[in-house]
C-alpha cells in the first residue's frame, strides 16, 4: 500500500500548486554547509523558548475551569515541551560539527512541538467556554509568530503549523454549537495560506542570504584587487568591455605603453601582448570571465621586451549584468630579468661561462635517450695537465686565466651538435650527439689536445698548458649516463698513464685493467701487515776508486701470486689510495735499520714520494727513525724528484731546509727531466745531482746526450754538489763519465739491486761490535 501511495505523493509534491520552486535554490557546493548554518542561526535567533513559556501560562489561565484531567494533561505536555526546548537551546549553543545533522534535529523538534501544541490547543479550545474567542485569537497569533522563527525550515514549519491547526479545528468541532462544515474548510484554507506564506518567506530569506553571500565574495575579490593596486604597487589599470576591447585607458597605462589614449581606446586587448601560450591563457581567462591572479604575460614596449604580472576579475553593473573585465597590471620586467640571470647562473660555470656539471648530466641523459648505433652520443673527458703547476707557481689568478682561455679554445672547436661543460677544478667535458663516425670523436680529441697544448700568454708570463682526453661513445660503451661517463673517465686515466697530452678512445680492455688495478690495490692495503714488502739495495760506487761508498734502498713487493713487483707498478697506486705515507715510513725505518748493521762510512739513500712530503710528517718520520736506529744523520741521503718541487714548492723547500739542518743530505733525482730545474738549484743547495739513466744510456753514441750530461756535471761543480750517474751498463759509459768528472756511479755494470742477505759481509759490522752496541 505504501509503495503505491509514495509515487503519488512525489508527483503531488512536484505539482505547481505546492510551489516547490519557492524553496529550491541552487547553492554552490562550496557554500552548502554555510547555507545550512545560516538556516540554523535564523531559527536560533528567535526567543521561541520565552514565547512558548508565556503561551503556556496563558493557556493554563484560560483553562482554569477545565477538568483536572485536562489541566494535568496540559501541564505535563507543557513541562515535557519546555524540557525539550531547554535541551535544544543548550545544544544550539555548542559549535556546529555537522550542520546537516543539527538541521535534522531542529526539524524533528518542530514536528514534536507541533504535536504537543496540537494536543494543548485541542484541549484548551474544548474547555474554553465563554473565552473561546480569546483562545482562538491566541492560537492564531501564536501561529503567526511561529512563521517568523520557522521561515528557514519551510517544510517542517508547515507540517508543525498544520498539526496545530488540526488540533484547533478538532477542539472547535468538539465544542457544542460549532458547525463542522464551517470549521474544516476554514482549517484547510488556513493550512494553504500558511503554506504559501511560509514558502514565500523562505524564498525571501534564501534569496537574500545567497545574494549577500555572492556580494560578499565579489566584494572580497574587488577588495583584494584594490589592495593589490593600492598597497602592492600595481602600475596601471586595464579595462575591457564585453567584446574584449580596451575602454577608458588610464593615463598611467598610456605612459607605460608609450601610446595615446586615442590609440588605445577601442583596440583589442590581444594587441598589447606577444603571441604565445601566455597571451592565450590570459585571453582565455578573460573570455571565460574567470578571476585570476599574477598571470605573467610578455609584451614589447618601444622594441624592448617587458613582462607584466596581471590580476583580473569580471565587472558587473547595478543590475548584476556583466559589463566587462578589469585587470591590474604590475611591471615585473626587472624581477624577471634578475630571475633569468639567476637561472642562467645556476646553469653556467661562473668563471668560464660553460654549462656546469648539473646541466651537462641532464643533457647527457636526454641525448642518451635518443642515441642509436646510427646516431651515437660522444663524451670527451678533458683534464688540464699543467694546471696545478700554474696555480702553485704563478698563483690562482693565473690559474683562472688558464681555465678561461681553455674554455674559450674548447668552444672554438665545437660543432653545432656539441656542448662543452666545466665539471669542476681543471676538468672539462664535451657532449656530442648524432655522431655517425667514431673517428670524428678521435679527430676532435686530438684537436683538443693540440689546441690546449699551446701556452697561455698572460701579461709578461707564458703559462704552460696541456690536456689529456678520454673518449667514450653511446650506446657502444654504455647506455646510461653513469656507464658512459665511467668509460670516458677510464679512457682519460689511460691517457694520463701513457704520459699525458694524448687522446684515448675507451676499449673494453680498460675495464679489465681497472679490475686488476682494484684487486692490486686491495692486496696492497694488506701487503705491509703481511710482510710482503721488502727492501733491496743497489750499491753506489766511487768512480775513481771503484769502491762501494753506500747503497740505494729500493722497495719491492713480493706478491704471493705475482712474484716480485717493481715500485713503478705499485707506488703510483699507493699514492692514489693514500697508502704511501705508511709505506714510506716503513721503508725509511727498514732502510735505516739495515744501514745500522753496516760500517759507518757507508751511506744509505732512500727515495721520498711527493705525497710523503705534504705537511711535516716526513720530518717527524726521519727524526724518529734516526733515533730508533742510531744511524748518524750524515749517512742518510733523501732522494727527491723535481715533480715534488712543482707541487707547493714553498712548503717543500721549508721542509727540505729543516731536514738539511739535521745533517741529512738531499739529492735531486732524475735531474733535467722536469721543469725549471735551474730555478730549483738556485733556491735550494742540494748535496747531490743524479743524472737520469735516459741520458747515460746514449752517452757513448749520441753527442747530444753527452753534451747534456757534461752540462749537468759542470753545473754541479759550480754549485759544489756531488754527482751520481744511474743505469751504467758498460765500461765505455763508465770511462766517458769518468772523463767528464762524474763523482759516483750505479748500475748493472757493478751489481743489480740485492736483498739484504746479498750485501757482502765485509760491509757489515762484526757481530761482536753489534752486540756491544
Amino acid at each position: 500500500m505504501m509503495l503505491s501511495i509514495r509515487p503519488f505523493l512525489n508527483r503531488l509534491g512536484r505539482s505547481p500548486v505546492f510551489r516547490q520552486d519557492l524553496i529550491r535554490h541552487d547553492v554552490p557546493a562550496r557554500d552548502g554547509d554555510w547555507f545550512i548554518r545560516s538556516r540554523v542561526q535564523q531559527f536560533a535567533r528567535y526567543p521561541w523558548l520565552l514565547a512558548d513559556g508565556l503561551r503556556g501560562l496563558i493557556s493554563l489561565a484560560l483553562m482554569i475551569t477545565a477538568p483536572t484531567a485536562a489541566l494535568v494533561l496540559t501541564g505535563v505536555s507543557l513541562l515535557v515541551l519546555m524540557a525539550g526546548e531547554l535541551v535544544l537551546r543548550r545544544t544550539l549553543a555548542t559549535p556546529l560539527a555537522n550542520p546537516q545533522s543539527r538541521l535534522s534535529q531542529i526539524q524533528a523538534f518542530l514536528l514534536a512541538r507541533g504535536v504537543a501544541w496540537a494536543l494543548i490547543v485541542s484541549v484548551m479550545v474544548r474547555y474554553a467556554g465563554t473565552d473561546i474567542g480569546v483562545t482562538v485569537a491566541l492560537c492564531v497569533a501564536s501561529l503567526l509568530f511561529d512563521l517568523l522563527f520557522t521561515l528557514a525550515l519551510p517544510i517542517a514549519g508547515v507540517a508543525a503549523a498544520s498539526l496545530v491547526i488540526i488540533g484547533l479545528s478538532s477542539g472547535l468541532v468538539a465544542t457544542p454549537g460549532t458547525h463542522a462544515g464551517i470549521v474544516l474548510p476554514m482549517a484547510a484554507l488556513s493550512i494553504v495560506a500558511l503554506h504559501y506564506a511560509l514558502f514565500h518567506l523562505y524564498n525571501l530569506f534564501a534569496t537574500r542570504q545567497l545574494g549577500a553571500r555572492q556580494l560578499s565574495v565579489a566584494n572580497d575579490t574587488i577588495r583584494s584587487l584594490l589592495t593589490q593596486y593600492d598597497e602592492h604597487g600595481a602600475d596601471a589599470l586595464v579595462e575591457v568591455d564585453r567584446e574584449g576591447l580596451l575602454v577608458r585607458p588610464s593615463q598611467r597605462l598610456c605612459e607605460l605603453l608609450g601610446r595615446t589614449a586615442d590609440e588605445l581606446s577601442g583596440s583589442p586587448l590581444s594587441t598589447l601582448f606577444e603571441a604565445g601560450l601566455d597571451r592565450s591563457a590570459l585571453l582565455g581567462s578573460v573570455s571565460r570571465r574567470q578571476q585570476f591572479r599574477h598571470m605573467l604575460v610578455p609584451l614589447r614596449i618601444r622594441g624592448e621586451r617587458h613582462w607584466w604580472s596581471i590580476s583580473g576579475c569580471p565587472v558587473f553593473d547595478a543590475d548584476d549584468q556583466e559589463e566587462g573585465f578589469r585587470c591590474f597590471v604590475h611591471d615585473v620586467t626587472e624581477q624577471r630579468v634578475n630571475e633569468e640571470r639567476i637561472r642562467i647562473m645556476a646553469m653556467r660555470d661562473n668563471l668560464t661561462g660553460l654549462v656546469n656539471r648539473a646541466v651537462f648530466t641532464e643533457r647527457l641523459g636526454e641525448v642518451l635517450a635518443r642515441s642509436s648505433p646510427e646516431a651515437m652520443a660522444g663524451v670527451l673527458f678533458i683534464d688540464l695537465d699543467s694546471f696545478k703547476l700554474v696555480n702553485d707557481t704563478y698563483g690562482h689568478a693565473a690559474g683562472d686565466t688558464v681555465l678561461i682561455e681553455a674554455a674559450r679554445r674548447l668552444e672554438g672547436l665545437l660543432g653545432v651538435r656539441m656542448v662543452a661543460a666545466r665539471l669542476g677544478g681543471d676538468e672539462f667535458a664535451v657532449l656530442a650527439w648524432n655522431v655517425t663516425d667514431p673517428a670524428d670523436m678521435e679527430v676532435l680529441g686530438n684537436a683538443i689536445v693540440a689546441e690546449l697544448s699551446r701556452p697561455v700568454v698572460r701579461d709578461d708570463a707564458i703559462l704552460p698548458c696541456g690536456a689529456s682526453v678520454g673518449i667514450a661513445l653511446a650506446p657502444e660503451h654504455g647506455r646510461t649516463g653513469e656507464t658512459v661517463l665511467r668509460a670516458a673517465d677510464l679512457a682519460l686515466y689511460e691517457a694520463k698513464s701513457r704520459g699525458r697530452a694524448i687522446s684515448v678512445m675507451f676499449h673494453p680492455q680498460l675495464l679489465t685493467e681497472l679490475q686488476e688495478r682494484r684487486e692490486l690495490e686491495m692486496s696492497l692495503r694488506v701487503a705491509l701487515e703481511r710482510g710482503e714488502l721488502v727492501m733491496w739495495y743497489q750499491p753506489l760506487l766511487d768512480i775513481g776508486t771503484r769502491r762501494t761508498v753506500g747503497y740505494e734502498a729500493l722497495i719491492r713487493w713480493n706478491h704471493p701470486t705475482r712474484g716480485i713487483i717493481e715500485p713503478s707498478n705499485f707506488i703510483p697506486l699507493a699514492e692514489e689510495a693514500g697508502l704511501i705515507g705508511a709505506i714510506g715510513e716503513w721503508a725509511l725505518r727498514e732502510a735505516l735499520a739495515e744501514a745500522a748493521t753496516w760500517h759507518d762510512d757507508l751511506s744509505i739513500a732512500v727515495n721520498v714520494s711527493p705525497a710523503q712530503m705534504r705537511g711535516d710528517a716526513v720530518l717527524k718520520q726521519v727524526v724518529s727513525a734516526l733515533a730508533a736506529t742510531g744511524v748518524a744523520p750524515e749517512r742518510l741521503e733523501l732522494e727527491i724528484t723535481e715533480t715534488l718541487l712543482m707541487e707547493d714548492c714553498e712548503m717543500h723547500l721549508r721542509t727540505l731546509h729543516r731536514l738539511r739542518a739535521l745533517g741529512v743530505r738531499i739529492a735531486l733525482d732524475d735531474f733535467g727531466t722536469g721543469y725549471s730545474s735551474l730555478n730549483y738549484l738556485r733556491r735550494f743547495p742540494f748535496d747531490k745531482l743524479k743524472v737520469d739513466r735516459s741520458f747515460v744510456s746514449d752517452i757513448v753514441e749520441e753527442t747530444d746526450s753527452g753534451a747534456i750530461v757534461e752540462t749537468v756535471l759542470n753545473l754541479a761543480r759550480k754549485f759544489d754538489m756531488k754527482t751520481t750517474a744511474e743505469g751504467i751498463e758498460s765500461e765505455a759509459q763508465l770511462a766517458k763519465l769518468d772523463a767528464m768528472g762524474c763523482s759516483q756511479a750505479q748500475g748493472f755494470l757493478f751489481d743489480k739491486p740485492l736483498p739484504a742477505e746479498g750485501i757482502p759481509p765485509e760491509h757489515r759490522k762484526s757481530l761482536r761490535r753489534l752486540q756491544i752496541a
